[in-house]
């Protein structure tokens, strides 16, 4: 129990140490992102009873499923973002130099937030939690859970980059995210469509970013 617990919270500490306490994001990257690829992959070496695989079969159902709640959730985070002044541009340039996020980071944190992000936690909650789980506490509770982590370590970001109230607001969606993905793999059986559907939502992301930004 203790050990679910410490895999279930570490994620949210790696992204506390490196924005809250060392304000970097580089240094979050390697934090978070390290902690994501390397203890399922340990613990696997380990854990011989270790349940979890990769599976991205590149059906028509996967891919359409993904495509279409990817654009979904990228329409949507970009309209809200860019049209609602929810953000103080002038904190939010200040909060993004004071975390290092000038210069090529920027491009470096592109690539990483579309490309590799979304494999990276998907795999680890909606596989690697989702199978570690799925025995003791069944679907609906092995979708909620995972989805409720994941959730938590984005607040510490929107509630530094949103205007109250919608700081707080702002995780409802990313938790409805989530348990939509969970969905997807329980369904599907398959981390194709949740990939592909997280890779648009933080396009979405980031195309907000940028039109806020310029």
């Amino acid at each position: 129990m203790i050990k679910q617990i410490i895999l279930l919270i570490a994620p949210t500490i790696m992204i506390f140490l490196g924005l809250a306490v060392l304000d970097n994001v580089l240094i979050t990257f390697f934090l978070f992102y390290g902690w994501l690829l390397f203890v399922p992959l340990i613990i696997r070496f380990w854990d011989k009873k270790s349940r979890y695989r990769v599976m991205l079969p590149l059906t028509k159902k996967n891919i359409l499923v993904g495509l279409i709640s990817g654009l979904v959730c990228l329409i949507s985070i970009y309209s809200f973002v860019s049209y609602f002044p929810v953000i103080d541009i002038t904190h939010l340039k200040s909060l993004l130099e004071k975390w290092d996020f000038v210069g090529a980071k920027v491009i470096l944190f592109v690539l990483v937030l579309v490309l590799i992000n979304p494999i990276l936690e998907e795999f680890y909650w909606r596989e690697f939690i989702y199978s570690r789980l799925l025995d003791r506490v069944g679907n609906i509770m092995s979708i909620f859970i995972p989805s409720f982590f994941y959730s938590l370590y984005h607040l510490i970001i929107v509630i530094e980059i949103f205007t109250f109230p919608f700081n707080v607001l702002a995780i409802l969606p990313v938790f409805l995210a989530g348990c939509m993905w969970g969905i997807f793999r329980f369904k599907l059986n398959s981390l194709t469509a949740p990939i592909i559907s997280h890779s648009l939502a933080d396009i979405g992301i980031m195309l907000g970013y940028w039109s806020i930004i310029n």
